[in-house]
């Protein structure tokens, strides 16, 4: 394995050019040079699966006004799950203008929604060229990893299914908790009791190639004062091995690892390092409290070390909404 290193002062990326032979790149943008080692970089959550419309849009305009140096996501930006290229094709076209017409510099991640079988992988390579590469960005170094290599293909039967809630939720949004218990139920019909307890597992999968990359740039960047990894199902809460072999690489270092899918807003420490779970970015709610709410992370890194702000987006309003109010009788316009 050889892996193209781009100048680091630069902020430039590692990428396995033995395994990954393209001009395709799966960001947007280059980051910024910057000068004192500090810097503020945006994570959105999963706009996907059955994404709501317009949140993912208000998500970059919200960034866009902000303006960190970079944004990364953790995966999930299409609804996926096609037969046919030419319907994910579209699908990216789409949400890949909105997020170029942001201006920011933005590091794509693979979720299962937007790699989900043999089609979507050929897509994303045609697109986006590989899967997994590294940066740096002043004293930390950041990892960009897919917890689908390979990926797990779903029965067609149940790819229907998810294709016909997501239409039914997206068209009928009013109704959309009734729409979902109708999705609970046909997913019920067409399991056994022990396939439905199956899939509350998380499964993932790391191929060795991969973890053979992290380990090589993890290596070459030992003088990173902080390591972030972006990747987008939690591997903490699986029994995945190869999961357990990149912590141990990590070992000793400190880190932050951010994940998805799951549409809940989390965060907790272990072992010397931080576990965040992204809450969703235009996706459907997985619960109801405050974890749930369509949001994005902001993060500072400071003298090497990270802190974090949850940005809710329904804490934000157009200046339009606040109308004039009368106080008085007789008060002047």
């Amino acid at each position: 394995m050889t892996i193209v290193q781009v100048n680091r002062n630069t902020g430039e990326i590692w990428y396995d050019d033995a395994r990954f032979d393209t001009d395709k790149r799966p960001w947007f943008g280059k980051l910024p040079e910057l000068a004192t080692g500090d810097f503020s970089f945006a994570v959105l959550g999963d706009r996907c699966g059955m994404a709501t419309a317009g949140v993912f849009e208000k998500a970059l305009e919200v960034v866009k006004d902000l303006k960190p140096d970079f944004v990364v996501s953790v995966g999930d930006l299409i609804e996926g799950y096609w037969s046919d290229p030419a319907d994910a094709a579209a699908e990216w076209e789409d949400i890949d203008a909105k997020i170029q017409a942001m201006g920011l510099p933005f590091f794509h991640v693979v979720g299962n929604h937007d790699y989900s079988n043999e089609v979507m992988l050929n897509v994303w390579r045609e697109r986006k060229g590989f899967e997994y590469y590294a940066f740096r960005a002043g004293d930390a170094l950041f990892l960009m990893l897919n917890t689908e290599d390979p990926p797990s293909e779903l029965s067609d039967e149940f790819i229907a299914i998810i294709k016909k809630a997501t239409s039914n939720v997206q068209n009928d949004p009013d109704n959309s908790a009734a729409h979902m218990q109708a999705f609970y139920e046909d997913i019920v019909s067409l399991m056994s009791p022990e396939q439905l307890k199956e899939m509350g597992r998380i499964d993932l999968a790391f191929g060795e190639e991969q973890l053979a990359f992290a380990e090589r740039v993890l290596e070459e960047n030992r003088d990173a004062k902080w390591t972030f990894i972006s990747m987008h199902k939690p591997g903490w809460k699986s029994e995945d091995k190869q999961y357990q072999k990149l912590i141990d690489m990590l070992n000793g270092r400190p880190h932050t690892v951010f994940a998805g899918h799951l549409h809940a807003m989390e965060y907790s420490a272990a072992g010397g390092g931080e576990r965040i779970q992204l809450g969703r970015t235009g996706g459907h709610a997985h619960g109801l409290g405050p974890e749930s709410d369509n949001l994005f992370l902001w993060v500072n890194v400071r003298d090497g070390k990270p802190s974090y702000r949850v940005i809710h987006l329904n804490g934000f309003q157009e200046i339009g909404s606040y109308k004039p109010q009368v106080h008085f009788e007789g008060a002047e316009s």
